[in-house]
């Protein structure tokens, strides 16, 4: 019985959701790998019994479920009986990392965090404790599909289409690079905030995108007032983002107003869309500080426990060579590459001058040293200004017909949001770290993963660049390489077990088994 009108659509849609579903596997099996392997960092090889470091968001959470904004944990008496509690003469009284104010201990980082986990903690019934470790793992996870959202849908808009094999690699090193996996291997409370932060920001522009290049204002509304409210979570859960979320939204509102045509009215509309919810969330922040420390713009830094941050511009030159150009400690023994506490300085060229106030004693690997990916971003950037200029000097200014004026003005609006975007991201979040007494690994990843896209825009530019097969080839040879050593980079550096070496502290009878099978050392 040969089949009817109905079973003919049902067969040929169950064949096209095969054949979509096949094209998915690669990509499905690269972010299983991906999360199977942050598993393997963050609970040092042993799959159950993560190291514990800390549990802070966990306990500000408790403090919102019991309907208070500060943490359940009690200061002892002889910390509230003191006049000038925060003096580091009463530093063996103190609760390390801590703000305490009034009589309260509260937490310094964004309450984002807490917030979503006192939410999903209620909802679920969850009695147990959620530490830290388990919200960076998740949170990392979430960049990880983010990111590779985002990255698939430039590929899907950028002109011309880059290869399969070069968006994969891109989605591969966004995932791999450093410092995400020397931070997974240590997750407390600052990697928590860190990651959540970069999570949003992610997010953010992942939703901007299409409400970018969507046609139609109305469905742009909704995927800018998405867009918002991730930036407005980043800033909630990462304070040092704030000036960059305030440049994104701002950007993304003026140029969706230059595309649907300008005029007050849709600014008005473009800027309620891009703006609002993130100015809302921040507003609701600074509330929240006032009712804990009595000052809008009081975060909690003020009142730490623990070594206070300096600001000033004597830092920038040695933050720099921190977070871009430190190189790693090298060994011949497995896994090779090792960001080491107190080496900063030692690392550092005989010229480069330290200010005596400036902490170095927590480990520091340079982004430009072992994400050799990252040179893409300058080297695509110099190329596009010169080509850029020369093609201005060769042809001169180019009026369009009134035809396609309107179009044309729209698609360059477009991609000045799609080069602008990573960059303001990147800039914005990186410079108030250069400002700081002390550098880190951990805080890269508050603008590394925009220095990464930039690099992956540059880098698919660069690969149809070239007018020859030879030199096509050459480009792609170059781009497998840097993409290939960085993914290498960021896997020994994460296996070397981040800050506190967790491999070594909690497995290591598996790295004494690594590290016999793959070191080089000569020698008996």
């Amino acid at each position: 019985m040969a089949p009817g009108p109905a079973t003919t659509r049902d067969l040929h849609r169950f064949r096209r959701v095969g054949r979509a579903l096949r094209g998915q596997v690669p990509l499905l099996g690269l972010l299983a790998g991906v999360v199977v392997f942050y598993l393997f960092l963050v609970s040092a090889g042993r799959g159950i019994g993560w190291p514990t470091w800390t549990a802070f968001n966990d306990a500000q959470a408790e403090g919102f479920r019991q309907g208070h904004l500060y943490l359940p944990e009690v200061p002892s008496r002889a910390l509230q009986a003191l006049p000038d509690p925060l003096n580091p003469v009463h530093m063996p009284l103190w609760r390390w990392d801590r703000s305490y104010y009034k009589g309260h201990f509260f937490l310094y980082w964004g309450l984002v965090p807490a917030l979503v986990l006192a939410a999903i903690k209620a909802v679920f019934q969850i009695r147990g404790v959620v530490t830290d470790d388990v919200l960076t793992f998740v949170v990392f996870v979430g960049r990880l599909l983010a990111g590779t959202w985002l990255i698939r849908g430039l590929a899907r808009r950028i002109d011309p289409r880059p290869p399969p094999w070069a968006v994969g690699l891109a989605m591969a090193v966004f995932a791999l690079a450093h410092p995400t996996p020397y931070t997974l291997a240590r997750g407390a409370v600052y990697e928590a905030a860190i990651g959540a932060g970069a999570l949003c920001m992610i997010a953010g522009l992942g939703f901007a995108l299409p409400g970018i290049f969507a046609e139609a204002p109305r469905a742009a509304t909704r995927w800018l007032v998405a867009a918002s409210v991730c930036f407005g979570l980043a800033g909630g859960s990462r304070a040092s983002l704030l000036p960059a979320v305030a440049l994104l939204v701002a950007f993304t509102a003026v140029v969706r107003w230059r595309i649907d045509g300008g005029g007050p009215r849709r600014l008005v509309w473009a800027g309620l869309a891009a703006c609002g919810p993130a100015a809302a969330l921040t507003l609701a922040h600074l509330v929240l500080n006032r009712l804990r420390y009595d000052a809008w713009t009081e975060f909690g830094s003020r009142y730490q426990m623990g070594e206070p941050l300096k600001v000033g511009l004597r830092f920038v030159v040695p933050d720099l060579f921190a977070y871009l150009f430190c190189p790693p400690t090298h060994r011949c023994t497995f896994p090779f590459l090792f960001g080491l506490w107190t080496t900063t300085r030692a690392l550092s060229p005989n010229w480069l001058s330290w200010p005596i106030d400036h902490r170095t004693f927590e480990p520091n690997v340079g982004l430009f040293v072992v994400v050799l990916f990252a040179w893409l971003a300058p080297a695509g950037l110099l190329l596009a200004i010169v080509r850029h200029f020369r093609h201005r000097g060769l042809e001169g200014p180019r009026s369009l017909p009134p035809s396609t004026s309107s179009s044309s003005s729209s698609s360059a609006w477009r991609w000045r949001w799609v080069w602008g975007a990573p960059i303001l991201y990147t800039v914005a979040s990186g410079l108030p770290l250069f400002l700081l007494s002390s550098a880190t690994v951990r805080y890269e990843a508050d603008f590394a993963s925009g220095l990464l896209l930039i690099a992956t825009l540059c880098g698919w530019k660069l690969l149809s660049a070239p007018t020859s097969a030879r030199g096509r080839l050459a480009v792609s040879v170059l781009y497998v390489a840097l993409a290939v050593s960085t993914i290498v980079a960021g896997v020994l550096l994460g296996l070397s077990g981040g800050y506190f070496e967790t491999f070594n502290r909690y497995n290591p009878q598996l790295l004494h088994h690594l590290q016999k099978i793959f070191s080089v050392c000569r020698g008996s």
